[in-house]
C-alpha cells in the first residue's frame, strides 16, 4: 500500500482521506503554532523596548517575525493543500536550530554541551510530532547539524581543517543518517497506523451491512 522511498499510497481514496485527515489535523496545530509565535515576538520587542538589562540582535526579530508570517501562511495553506503539512517540520527544525546555535551559543563549553543537549532533543521532539515527509525534513536537517558541528569544533579545537575535517564530516554524515532513519521510521508507522484503521473501518461496515440485511433474508427464506 506504501511505496518504499516515498512512502506513497498506492490507492488513491487512501491517499485522498489520509490528506483530509492531514489538513483538518495541522489547521488546528498551526491555529495554536502561530499565535505562539507572534506572542514570543511581540513579548521579545517589549522586553527589549522597557527594560535595560535585556536586548536582543535585529536579526533574531527578524527571524521570529519571518517564522510567524511562514507559519501563518502555512495555516492558511494547509487548509486547502495537504502537501504544505510538509514544510512545517523542516521551519519549526530551522527555527530552534537557529536558537540553539545562534542566540543561546556563546562559544564556552557549558554552552556548548547546554545547546547540544536543548537543541537535539528539540528538533527530534519536532520530528516525532510534525514530520510528514522524511525526506525534506532530512534534507534541511542536514546543513544545519554539519554547521553547528562545525561551529563547535571551531570553538573547541580552535581549527577544522586536515584530519579533524574528515572527522567532522563522517560524524556530521552519520548523525544525519541516525536522523534520515528515524523521520523514514516514524512517518512509516504514521502512515501504517492510518491503514489499519481505515482497514479495520472499511471491514467493520462491510459486516455492518451485511448484518443489515440478514433478517431480511431470512423472511425471505422463510415465505420461500
Amino acid at each position: 500500500m506504501l511505496s518504499s522511498v516515498f512512502l506513497a499510497f498506492a490507492d488513491r481514496e487512501m491517499r485522498l482521506t489520509y490528506e483530509r485527515e492531514k489538513k483538518a489535523y495541522y489547521s488546528k496545530v498551526l491555529l495554536v503554532v502561530w499565535p505562539i509565535l507572534l506572542l514570543l515576538t511581540i513579548a521579545l520587542i517589549l522586553l527589549e523596548q522597557l527594560t535595560d538589562f535585556y536586548s536582543t540582535d535585529l536579526n533574531t526579530h527578524i527571524v521570529n517575525g519571518v517564522t510567524t508570517g511562514l507559519a501563518l501562511l502555512l495555516w492558511l495553506l494547509v487548509r486547502k493543500w495537504a502537501v504544505f503539512s510538509w514544510f512545517v517540520c523542516p521551519l519549526l527544525t530551522a527555527f530552534a536550530f537557529y536558537y540553539f546555535a545562534m542566540v543561546d551559543y556563546d562559544g564556552s563549553v557549558v554552552s556548548i554541551y547546554y545547546t547540544l543537549i536543548v537543541g537535539i532533543t528539540s528538533t527530534f521532539f519536532i520530528l516525532v510530532i510534525f514530520n510528514e515527509n522524511w525526506l525534506l525534513s532530512t534534507l534541511i536537517y542536514a546543513p544545519l547539524l554539519a554547521f553547528y558541528m562545525k561551529k563547535t569544533g571551531e570553538d573547541m579545537i580552535e581549527v577544522v581543517s586536515g584530519e579533524e575535517l574528515s572527522e567532522l564530516i563522517i560524524r556530521s554524515v552519520f548523525c544525519i543518517f541516525l536522523y534520515a532513519i528515524v523521520a523514514y521510521k516514524v512517518e512509516t508507522l504514521n502512515k501504517q497506523a492510518f491503514l489499519g484503521q481505515q482497514t479495520s473501518e472499511k471491514a467493520f461496515y462491510r459486516w455492518l451491512k451485511i448484518f443489515e440485511t440478514f433478517p431480511e433474508g431470512l423472511a425471505l427464506l422463510r415465505k420461500g
